[in-house]
């Protein structure tokens, strides 16, 4: 059985138009104009719309900032690890995504409310890298897995880039190379003490099986 394709309205096509243009408008401002006031104001007059209009589709600037943030993810394809294998392939691309996208990351940087967009970068991170490590950090204390799934995060960053580009005065490939090495580093530190940590403990599954015998008896 066929179903009927439901057609688009032609508001809906209006709205998501509007917002695209408030989007390419604040995404172009900056690129060209990364130290000027960032408002909805602003962006209306560039837009010419009026700032009512904009405020319809982003209601505060956290809205705005979080859809920026996403245009900024998605054309410079930052994207987390799903596994510990790939974390430090991943790190030289994402190395070089950001070099490719090297006025559209600098520009996000600049932003005074940058802060916002690397905050919410976090939340989508933070779990990433528990999963991806998770063969790592099982032998690592509480303490100790924070601090390395901060570091991680830490250096799996833009602004981690811009440091080794600008103040180490490294060039593309060279930063992407000394993301990778210092990610290898303290991986493999954190195996080393992850293995003192799990000594004489038995496995993950065998623990599990345990506890739920205890609960059991």
């Amino acid at each position: 059985m066929t179903h009927a394709v439901k057609p688009v309205r032609l508001r809906d096509r209006q709205t998501a138009a509007t917002r695209k243009q408030v989007l390419d408008t604040a995404m172009e401002l900056m690129r060209r104009q990364p130290q000027q006031p960032f408002t909805h104001e602003v962006v209306a007059k560039h837009a010419g719309m009026g700032a009512r209009t904009v405020y319809r589709y982003f209601a505060t600037r956290a809205d705005l900032m979080q859809a920026l943030w996403e245009r900024v993810r998605d054309e410079s394809k930052t994207r987390f690890p799903a596994s510990e294998e790939n974390i430090v392939p991943l790190v030289r691309e994402t190395f070089a995504n950001f070099d490719e996208h090297d006025a559209l990351t600098r520009a996000s940087l600049s932003f005074s409310a940058s802060l916002e967009l690397r905050g919410r970068g976090s939340l989508q991170g933070r779990p990433a890298f528990a999963k991806s490590l998770s063969p790592i950090l099982d032998g690592l204390s509480k303490s100790h897995q924070r601090r390395l799934i901060a570091v991680c995060l830490g250096i799996w960053s833009a602004p981690f880039w811009q440091l080794l580009r600008d103040r180490g005065e490294l060039t593309g490939k060279e930063g992407q190379e000394a993301a990778a090495w210092a990610m290898e580093t303290i991986l493999e530190e954190a195996k080393r003490e992850g293995a003192k940590g799990t000594k004489g403990r038995p496995a993950p599954a065998v623990r599990k099986v345990k506890q739920a015998r205890r609960k059991d008896a």
